[in-house]
């Protein structure tokens, strides 16, 4: 197997090792200074791991949800395929929380703009749960992990004089603005043609 192929297939199954070496490493470097936006980064990094464990791993399932309930296409792996899948939580929400979390001086916006979409992406599980009337993949994550973490770091650097209300605002407005580009990348192919055959096991 091609080893972008084996990445997209099998990216998922490498996070709970991640995980656990990502809790020991923050536990090591941020013990004495746990709120610090670069802890904090760091931690929203391991707590969307958990997430996508949820998402990818077990239960997992949320390709194929996306498949049959948001774009009804039949067909499991398409628009929301393996590879878009891989793409998306690997080289969107993994590369920049971790750039973010390695500079969080000058990346100290990319940090919070993805703390904004983290905190949209929970509202999105919720919706689509209370929309479809069934669970979906992330949604106990989302709601346990996701709404709580985001919401008090945002809060707690209004009350540090960090953020202003107005750029609170501006962050979630961000969060659905970066939304686009993984919803473009699913929808534009499906608008655009037909589902490929599924391959034959």
């Amino acid at each position: 197997m091609h080893p972008l192929n084996l990445v997209s297939a099998d990216w998922q199954k490498a996070l709970p090792a991640l995980i656990a070496v990502g809790i020991v490493v923050w536990f090591v470097l941020f013990r004495a200074t746990p709120t610090t936006e670069q802890a904090l980064f760091a931690a929203l990094l391991i707590i969307y791991m958990i997430h996508q464990i949820e998402e990818h791993l077990w239960p997992g399932g949320f390709r194929q949800f996306a498949n049959a309930h948001v774009f009804k296409s039949g067909n499991d792996d398409w628009p929301v395929s393996e590879g878009g899948v891989a793409l998306v939580n690997v080289g969107y929400v993994w590369l920049p929380i971790l750039c973010a979390a390695l500079f969080p001086g000058p990346l100290r916006w990319l940090g919070l703009g993805w703390v904004g979409l983290t905190l949209i992406n929970a509202l999105t599980h919720i919706v689509t749960s209370i929309r479809f009337k069934v669970y979906n993949p992330g949604l106990i994550t989302s709601i346990v992990l996701f709404l709580p973490f985001t919401i008090w770091m945002l809060a707690r650097e209004v009350a540090a004089g960090m953020l202003t209300g107005w750029q609170v605002v501006a962050l979630l407005i961000a969060g659905i603005v970066l939304h686009f580009p993984v919803a473009a990348l699913f929808v534009i192919p499906y608008r655009r043609g037909e589902p490929r055959a599924q391959s034959q096991v």
